[in-house]
């Protein structure tokens, strides 16, 4: 089952010209901005997008680090980032795929009659059934 929240340390490393981001405990999780103000959103969007990238190939997530274990250098910073990943997984484009399904043709009949979309019914049935509120 999916988590809702994530913690995780994000160093911020400052120069003159750009802020540099990374994930201490992802090693793939790293970019930078020029501007200071824009630096934690972006370390949120790069950390979420690695914690869904595992998600969706079933990796394990590392585990955090510990702040006292987490050296930093003069011009470094320490966040521990939260990120709520129903957020950040609703920002991301859902891919679909085509099934066939069958039903009686008396409930085809009346769906029908009532304007009702299957592929939207069976999205929302199949959220419920699996506890997933998106």
């Amino acid at each position: 089952m999916l988590k809702d929240t994530y913690n995780y340390p994000m160093i911020f490393t400052y120069s003159e010209d750009e802020v540099k981001i990374r994930a201490v405990d992802f090693e793939e999780c790293y970019s930078f901005v020029e501007k200071e103000k824009d630096a934690v959103e972006y370390a949120m969007e790069i950390l979420s997008r690695t914690i869904i990238s595992y998600e969706s190939k079933k990796i394990e997530l590392p585990s955090s680090t510990q702040i006292f274990k987490i050296e930093l250098k003069d011009n470094e910073k320490l966040l521990y980032l939260n990120v709520w990943m129903p957020y950040f997984r609703g920002r991301v484009k859902d891919t679909y795929v085509k099934k066939t399904l069958t039903i009686p043709s008396w409930l085809d009949i009346l769906a029908k009659n009532h304007n009702i979309n299957f592929s939207s019914v069976l999205v929302k049935a199949l959220k419920k059934e699996l506890n997933i509120e998106k």
